[in-house]
């Protein structure tokens, strides 16, 4: 067993019945290989999920539970590591103790003695990406050393999707984890298990009262937390990192020490989140992002009538873009790939608009971060051109960001008569127990997989919505977007009210018609 085969099982899982074709070219492996695959993992999968080829298809019955089980019933004496993954478990070890004996730490993997030299190469390029070393202590181990933030952010990388966020914001291992990925989870789980406590309580006490961060921005930041509280206590603290002056941040003072307040700012800044006040004001990047959009007002074929809570976006969403930049935070999303293929002329339009940051920032935005700037101007170009009897109450199980989901309620609100109160994310799914809602709506075949499990009622669409997806959303009873306000029942609601009372009442009850 190695990662090829449950990649292979993974996307069958997912994507069950598949055309042989598609897995040949997908895959990059003839139909011999593919088979050859097919038969290892059938010795270990029960008679009633196994793999087959029902003519030009591959096919399972296979199911996330399913596929959880088999998972955890294959240990390193099953399983085939490669290279790349023996270094991405060391480096989390090295992270999680001073000195480590690799010899020793490799005999888990059941390889060769050679095997450890052999992967130098690996580590030696994965370490240097962050400006990293591993140094060697004659008779006694190995040491990770470098700027300790950077150490911090580079491991965090690593843990990141081994583990998930359970009740009172505690870390728990990732329900579906390869044998690698849960070599990784159970260290840090066990190593941190005091710290992952006290960034809980952190996050809960300091931050959440005046960030309320997302789903996937809480998880980085309480894995890098414990993970710095951790580091702190074994006597690394940060003293010099690599210039943290280049915006300003706001102070939440969350550790004692300056330097480890400062980084920690910067991070959380970086973050995705659901909701933020105005508190990253730096007057420099400003008027940098006030002239962006008006660059990119005039790219729009509507006019940005709420241009506060735009500008707001586009600032919160490039500011966190710079400082991930400057310390190499890497989040894909291969949703967001066709972006520039799907908007092009906006898209060109996005990369004029920001160029001037760029040089000023001395950084370059990703693909990702243009897509998603694309994906917020959509976003406000629909949303300025809409009206509004009882909505539909919808809710989306997503793993998503906030930005990209984002534009995608903005493009179902653009359609349909609805109320979206709360995105949840697929770990989040108890929330639905509490909720009162019409229809829950997904975009991916692994949440359609959670939800079906949980004997849940849900529509699945494509990201992209195509016409077949509104069509099908009309039949689940969504009604067009195109209404009138009724005058008299209107003018009974806001009769009496003060210009503020009106206001708020406008942005609480009709914020998708006043803006």
């Amino acid at each position: 067993m190695n990662h090829f085969d449950l990649s292979f099982l993974k996307y069958l899982q997912d994507n069950s019945p598949l055309s042989i074709d598609e897995a040949v070219q997908r895959f990059g492996k003839t139909l011999s290989t593919l088979k050859r695959t097919m038969k290892e993992l059938n010795e270990l999968l029960p008679e009633d999920v196994q793999l087959h080829q029902d003519n030009q298809f591959i096919t399972t019955r296979i199911g996330y539970s399913e596929y959880r089980q088999f998972l955890a019933r294959i240990r390193f004496n099953r399983y085939i590591t490669t290279a790349e993954e023996r270094v991405r478990d060391l480096l989390v070890a090295l992270c999680l103790h001073d000195v480590v004996n690799k010899n020793e730490y490799y005999k888990k993997f059941y390889v060769s003695a050679g095997t450890v030299k052999n992967d130098n190469p690996v580590m030696l390029r994965l370490t240097q990406e962050h400006a990293l070393t591993v140094q060697s202590i004659p008779r006694t181990g190995s040491r990770l050393v470098g700027d300790e933030f950077s150490l911090r952010l580079a491991v965090c990388m690593l843990i990141l999707k081994t583990v998930e966020i359970g009740e009172n914001h505690q870390l728990i291992a990732h329900q579906a984890n390869e044998p690698v990925s849960r070599s990784i989870a159970d260290q840090f789980l066990s190593e941190c298990a005091t710290e992952i406590t006290q960034a809980a309580r952190c996050y809960e006490d300091v931050i959440r009262p005046i960030n309320t961060l997302g789903y996937n921005g809480r998880k980085y930041l309480l894995v890098y937390l414990s993970l710095a509280l951790h580091r702190i206590r074994r006597g690394h603290v940060i003293k010099e990192s690599t210039a943290t002056s280049f915006l300003t941040t706001f102070p939440f003072e969350a550790m004692t020490d300056p330097q480890e307040n400062r980084c920690l700012d910067l991070l959380i800044a970086s973050l995705t989140f659901t909701y933020r006040p105005f508190t990253l004001y730096d007057a420099r990047l400003v008027s940098h992002v006030k002239r962006t959009c008006e660059r990119l007002a005039s790219s729009l074929s509507n006019t940005v009538h709420n241009q506060h809570a735009w500008f707001a976006e586009v600032y919160h969403f490039i500011y966190a873009a710079i400082i991930q930049n400057k310390f190499h935070l890497w989040f894909d999303d291969k949703k967001l790939h066709n972006v520039q293929n799907r908007y092009p002329e906006l898209w060109a339009g996005v990369q004029s608009a920001v160029s001037e940051i760029e040089k000023g920032w001395q950084t370059t935005f990703s693909a990702i971060h243009l897509a998603t700037l694309v994906l917020i101007t959509k976003k406000y170009e629909l949303k300025n051109r809409v009206v509004s009897e009882p909505k539909k109450r919808v809710i989306i199980v997503t793993n998503s960001s906030e930005s990209k989901v984002g534009y995608f309620k903005e493009v179902l609100s653009s359609r349909f008569h609805i109320d979206i109160p709360v995105c949840i994310n697929i770990n989040e799914i108890e929330q639905l127990q509490s909720r009162e809602f019409d229809l829950l709506i997904t975009f991916t075949n692994k949440i359609s997989s959670h939800l079906r499990y949980a004997g849940l009622d849900y529509v699945k669409v494509n990201f992209w919505l195509t016409q077949d997806d509104f069509q099908l959303l009309r039949e689940r009873g969504l009604a067009s977007a195109r209404k009138k306000i009724p005058a008299d029942h209107f003018i009974q609601q806001v009769q009496g009210m003060s210009q503020a009372a009106l206001r708020d009442f406008l942005e609480r009850h009709y914020g998708d018609v006043f803006i």
